[in-house]
């Protein structure tokens, strides 16, 4: 009876933020919003059970933790996000075992990564963006990023899909709204070139609803599906 009850409480968690993507991205028919449950500190049977109420994409930030729940769910048909920092070291196991990476934020890293990339795949690759040049956090400076995509274009296993965002613990409400607009713009820029679909990793279990309204296209949810962590 515990365990169904639990079920149930994950799976209206589920509903309700599927329910607010849907109601604030109803008037912007292009808005298509991927859900990443962000799995950290949680075990295979919980990953399993979002899973199984119809969770395909989930996020890991620590790769010696990801690599066995990745081994476990194999048969799961999960689309595996790395959205933690990467270091240089765990580059190929990045690249072997991830569909996505959102923290991209040094070309020595993405050459690391476009080397290990299995045959014939690409890497999804987000680039990570600094825009309120808090020094706590990884990203590059909106300045640098003409420069950075250029030469991230030339490798070839690498696939780039977009930016990620991470704002401030500290940040305020209005403070997030003025700094996801400046993400929305610069991915608007990128696609006014591209003329490709620019991804915006934005928005977390407490300020999704605030991304989604500035154009989100993906939000990192952990809490908000998996309940706080013990």
């Amino acid at each position: 009876m515990r365990q169904k009850k639990c079920d149930m409480v994950m799976k209206n968690k589920i509903e309700k933020v599927l329910t607010d993507i849907d109601e604030i991205t109803k008037n912007y028919k292009n808005q298509k919003v991927k859900l990443v449950a962000v799995s950290k500190k949680k075990p295979v049977s919980e990953i399993l059970k979002a899973a199984k109420l119809g969770i395909k994409n989930f996020g890991e930030n620590y790769l010696q933790e990801s690599l066995p729940k990745i081994a476990n769910l194999r048969d799961e048909k999960i689309i595996w996000h790395f959205i933690g920092k990467i270091q240089s070291n765990k580059c190929k196991d990045i690249a072997e075992n991830f569909e996505w990476v959102h923290t991209l934020d040094r070309l020595k890293i993405a050459e690391k990564l476009n080397k290990y990339v299995p045959k014939g795949k690409k890497l999804n690759t987000l680039i990570q963006i600094n825009l309120d040049h808090d020094e706590n956090k990884g990203g590059i400076d909106k300045e640098n990023l003409d420069d950075f995509l250029c030469e991230l274009k030339k490798l070839e296993n690498l696939s780039f899909r977009g930016l990620m965002i991470m704002p401030s613990v500290e940040a305020k409400e209005n403070e997030l709204t003025l700094l996801y607009k400046e993400a929305f713009l610069l991915a608007d820029k990128i696609y006014l070139s591209e003329k490709n679909k620019i991804e915006l990793s934005m928005g977390m279990s407490q300020d999704f609803k605030i991304a989604l309204k500035e154009g989100s296209t993906i939000i990192r949810i952990g809490t908000g599906i998996f309940g706080e962590r013990q």
